[in-house]
């Protein structure tokens, strides 16, 4: 369970000095940032992506990506300080919420 702790449209990604909105950029459109392994939000987000064909495969070092149209369409609605669960389960959603405290 972590907590969202930094926004960004168009990132720059760091690694590959590469500038947001450049096609070769892997971060996409948005990024959305939370504290894993004690980072900043900087290391570890929900983030679109230049390669839709590598969503859902583990290639992103820790990262969730995602289509660009939805990041984008997350991006206005969840607010800094926002929890998430990054979680591999096969228990329900209801099961999930129930079990770390977001549903009585």
């Amino acid at each position: 369970l972590f907590t969202i702790t930094v926004k960004a449209k168009e990132p720059y990604f760091r690694k590959g000095n590469i500038p947001g909105g450049d096609p070769k950029n892997p971060l996409g459109a948005r990024w959305i940032g939370f504290d894993a392994k004690g980072t900043d939000g900087r290391t570890y987000g929900i983030h679109g992506t230049n390669q839709p064909a590598s969503i859902g495969k583990y290639v992103s070092q820790g990262c969730i990506r995602t289509q660009n149209e939805v990041v984008t369409s997350l991006y206005p609605v969840i607010p800094l300080g926002t929890k998430v669960l990054v979680i591999s389960s096969k228990k329900s959603y209801e099961t999930l919420a129930k079990d770390h405290g977001a549903m009585k």
